[in-house]
């Protein structure tokens, strides 16, 4: 009898003993949150609580408990694309079932996530439900503890267009002078089309073999030879300098791992890459450095140096070169020296 009364005074507390804490600044400039439910206490802390858009947001989760109740890890799971919430998840680590600092009862249990986001405005970081069981008694007891949502201000680089900008509104529609007679322009046609069927007919003629496709590799060093060869990088030119870029690397991607993700996203993308054995782990993180160095120019106006718009083509060029096939490798190896 007494063992069932213990029973129900621990469900009685653990039902009754639960304080939500409000949402408050920490000392360097994060923001964090504390809940309490019998003999658990949650503290989500999110560093720094206003953050420039594509910078690191530090997301640290801990639980406290009794001894012998354990927590049910983790204890937020990023979404099927990476994310939480508006943020990309860049790094996660966990720490299970901790001891405290001498002189003190109790476990503790630790989840760090690193995010950003490329989204300016107020977003907010949903709050957690944190499932725990409590083996103390002779029957264990599982509950919950409820955290609140922390809103985050999102800061853009770019200030508010306003009428001082310089931009004017746009033209309307203009009509086109034909300086040309209609017949001109179908003799032209005709004249074209006739050519191009005897070119036709003397090429087969002569049973010239067809022009091999380049390999996707050939290909992308083709597009960055003359990506270096303009003169974007010095007429300063930075974005559709990197808008080149990129597109060569993910048309190589594409060609060179099958991946045909066209309209992805730069997180969806290397979300695809990371699929997989495609690349190394040191591979996917030069891609994602590159891809999201290459979106603040594209996306948020940013101007790097000439040097660093050169050292981001040789990172393209040196990708291409540790992804390309063994045997393609090699030949590239032996015609270099």
């Amino acid at each position: 009898m007494m063992k069932v009364n213990s029973i129900l005074a621990l469900i009685t507390v653990l039902l009754l003993q639960a304080c939500d804490g409000q949402v408050e600044q920490t000392r360097d400039g994060g923001i964090k949150t504390t809940a309490t439910r019998g003999p658990v206490e949650v503290t989500v802390t999110a560093t720094p609580g206003q953050v420039e858009v594509g910078k690191p947001l530090k997301l640290e989760i801990e639980a406290i408990t009794a001894n012998d109740v354990r927590i049910s890890m983790p204890m937020i799971t990023p979404n099927a694309n990476g994310t939480i919430g508006n943020f990309h998840v860049l790094t996660e680590t966990s720490r299970e079932d901790l001891p405290l600092p001498a002189g003190m009862s109790g476990r503790s249990w630790n989840q760090t996530l690193v995010l950003d986001t490329f989204e300016a405005g107020d977003t907010t970081i949903p709050g957690l439900s944190i499932v725990f069981k409590d083996n103390r008694a002779e029957l264990p007891i599982e509950g919950s503890v409820n955290t609140d949502a922390i809103n985050i201000e999102v800061i853009s680089l770019i200030g508010a267009v306003t009428a001082e900008s310089g931009l004017r509104e746009i033209r309307g529609p203009v009509e086109m002078i034909d300086p040309w007679p209609l017949w001109i322009w179908a003799s032209i046609g005709f004249g074209t089309l006739l050519l191009l069927a005897v070119i036709t007919l003397v090429m087969r003629g002569r049973g010239l073999e067809e022009i091999p496709e380049l390999s996707p590799e050939d290909q992308a060093r083709r597009d960055l030879d003359a990506l270096a060869h303009s003169r974007l990088l010095q007429e300063g030119d930075m974005q559709q300098f990197y808008v080149r870029l990129t597109d060569i690397l993910r048309h190589y991607i594409e060609g060179r791992f099958g991946l045909k993700a066209p309209k992805a996203t730069t997180p969806e993308f290397l979300t695809a890459m990371s699929q997989g054995d495609l690349l190394t782990l040191a591979q996917q993180q030069s891609l994602d450095q590159f891809l999201r160095s290459a979106d603040m120019v594209k996306f948020a106006r940013h101007e790097p140096s000439i040097e660093t718009g050169e050292a981001a083509l040789q990172q393209a060029r040196s990708f291409v070169e540790e992804t390309a096939p063994r045997e393609e490798q090699s030949l590239t190896e032996r015609s270099a020296a």
